[in-house]
Order: structure tokens, then sequence, then C-alpha cells
């Protein structure tokens, strides 16, 4: 027994040492969603945006600390939703506290605005034309919440045209010009505008292109005829012929490629919903070029060339000795353009050669004649 005594006092002392020691601490919270989205838009009713947090004892509960969610926002359970109704800039702090009543914080900031609404559609077309009925016109819109109404804010529509749900339509009566704004408001009224002008006009067609340009054979050929003044415009041949090759069709193009020259007269008709118009039209097809030789040969000439010169002829000088030489003539030529014998100067060149002749052949004379006196022996 003495000796259980002292063990079980050791035992009683740990037991109050175990039972007095503070518990292990928890983790603490942290948000760990991201804040909510922002810019909102008034009237948008938005997917609700969940808190998570970490740390701390499941489970968590969300609140607003400080500051206030925008109007018609609301906290439920662990999220935020609802649909904002007033404009502004909205500052407030989320809290999430765990069940051992530890919390973290998130500042956050969702500014509202009004929605930006556009007309995404065009304006209506003009001129438009008395007494035709017109395909409807659709406004489309963009921004804002669905579902959108058309009106008319300012000036009017043509007399005979009016408001068919987000539509235009009808046919004009009164000639003039018209100016309006449309309005397209959505479900919570808020708007957006487009001034549109729309002209309306008494029908009459007019050409508005020129005379087509001239053609050549065998090359590609297109012009477009084009006309106003009424709607729904087609074109045709009226009266005469097109070129071989060519053909119009009903939106007025004039093409093809021309297989003869020449210049053709025709007259086309532009035809609308209620007039229509002709006009005249002069087409010039010019032919193929053709190569031309970059040089012509010269014809020979039929009349010969006089000579350029003339020769003299020349008594040559003789030179006495002991024995004496024959004679030697001058020399001529008898052909080429230095001596001609037919021809305007035939007759001179005769004329001089009879002189060379006779004074050679005195020549001759006279020497002989000397020769016989020098060796004739005396009497």
């Amino acid at each position: 027994m003495k000796t259980l005594r002292p063990v079980m006092a050791l035992t009683m002392v740990l037991a109050l040492l175990l039972g007095i020691a503070p518990p292990a601490a928890a983790a603490a919270v942290t948000i760990t969603s991201g804040a909510p989205r922002s810019p909102m838009y008034l009237g948008q009713v938005y997917a609700i945006h969940t808190v998570e947090a970490t740390g701390g004892t499941e489970p968590y509960r969300l609140s607003v600390s400080a500051g206030s969610l925008p109007p018609g926002m609301l906290v439920v359970g662990n999220s935020l939703g609802g649909s904002p109704t007033t404009a502004g800039t909205y500052t407030f702090t989320l809290r999430m506290t765990d069940a051992a009543d530890q919390f973290a914080e998130q500042t956050a900031t969702i500014e509202v605005r009004e929605p930006t609404i556009e007309i995404a559609s065009g304006a209506p077309r003009t001129p438009m034309y008395l007494g035709q009925v017109y395909a409807i016109h659709t406004v489309e819109a963009t921004g804002g919440t669905e579902p959108y109404r058309l009106s008319v804010s300012t000036g009017s529509l043509p007399p005979g045209m009016l408001v068919v749900g987000n539509s235009l339509g009808g046919s004009p009566t009164t000639a003039g010009t018209y100016p309006a704004t449309l309005r397209m408001t959505d479900k919570n009224d808020f708007f957006g505008e487009q001034e549109i002008t729309i002209v309306v006009a008494e029908a009459a067609t007019a050409f508005t292109s020129g005379n087509p340009p001239s053609g050549r054979v065998g090359q590609p050929y297109s012009f477009r005829f084009t006309a106003t003044g009424d709607d729904d415009i087609t074109f045709a041949l009226a009266a005469g012929t097109l070129p071989t090759g060519l053909t119009l069709a009903t939106d007025g193009r004039l093409s093809g490629t021309p297989s003869s020259a020449g210049t053709f007269d025709f007259m086309v008709r532009a035809a609308g919903a209620k007039t229509s118009a002709t006009a005249e039209v002069e087409l010039v097809v010019a032919a193929t070029a053709t190569s031309t030789p970059t040089s012509t040969p010269t014809a020979p000439s039929a009349t010969p060339t006089a000579p350029t010169a003339t020769p003299t002829a020349v008594e040559p000088t003789p030179t006495p000795s002991e024995s004496p030489a024959a004679p030697v003539p001058s020399p001529s030529k008898t052909s080429g353009a230095w001596l001609p014998v037919t021809g305007s100067n035939s007759t001179l060149v005769l004329l001089l050669l009879s002189v060379l002749a006779f004074s050679i052949g005195g020549i001759l004379l006279v020497l002989t004649v000397n020769r016989h006196r020098r060796f004739r022996a005396p009497e």
C-alpha cells in the first residue's frame, strides 16, 4: 500500500496538468473568392456571386460589416444577388465568420450605371416615291433589357407611313422632306434615339451614266448603264442592234467581246416601278490594229549618174637619145565613170582621142625624119 500511494499521487498530478492545458489553436479564416463584378447596370439581374473561405471551423456565415450593397441587391446565404435599382458607386465590407466566431473581411466596390441603349440598324431608305409600298424597315437595338418598343419622339413620318411593332412600313402619299427621331425604349424605360430624314418624291426615272466608251474587235468590253428616280429599275434594248458579241443584262451591264468593227446606234430603256426612260447610244468598235513595216525599200534609179570628172589628154615630151625608144602613148581608161564612151559626154571623149592620136602620129613622124638625117652619109 505504501508503494502505491506515491504512484497514485503522481498519476493524479499528471491528470490535473493535462486537464488544464490549452487546446491547439485553429487556423485563421481567409476569404478566397474574388470581389463582386463591377460595373453593374440598372434593371439587369446578375448571376449569384458566392463568397468562399478557408481556415477556421465550418460552417461559415456571410454578412456586410460596413457600408451597404446597391439598392436591389442582398445577401442570400453565403452569396450576393439581385438586380440594382439605383445608379451610383457603393463601397462595403464583406465578413465571413466561422463556427467559432472567427472571421475574415473583404472590402469591395460596385458601380451601378444606367444602361446605354444603341440603335444598331441603319436609317430607313431614302428617297421614297409616291404611291409605292415599301418593305418593312425593322429597327434593332443593343444594351438595356429586352423587350424594346419603338416610337417617334420628335418630328413625323411621311403621311401614309406608320410604326408597326419595332418596324416602319406603309406607302407615302405626300411628297416632301420629313425629319424625325426614332426612339427604342427597353423594359426598364431606358432608351436610345436615332435621327432620320426621309425624302418622298415623284417617281421619274433618269439615266445617270453617259455614253459608253469605244471598244475594239477581239478585246473584252464592259460598261454599266445606271439610272435613278424610281424603284426596281431594270434595263433592256429598246431599239437598234448591239455590236456582234455584246449583250445587255437587266442590271445595265453591257459586256462581251465585239467581233465586228463599225459605229452602232441603238436605244436602251430603263424601267422603274412606275416610270421609265430611254437613252440613245452610239458605240464605236474599232478594227484590230495591224502592224506596219519599219522600212520601205527604194526603187533603183533609171537614169545613170553622170561621171564626176573628165580626163584631159597630156602631150608627152620626147627625150632624144642615141637609141630612141618607141614612143609610149598616154594610157587612157575606156570604161568606168572616168572615161565614158556612151552617154551625154561620148562626143567630147571621141574628139579628145582623135587629137591625142594625131599628136602621137606627128611626134613619131618628126622623130623618124630626124633619125634619117642623122645617119645619112654625106654626098
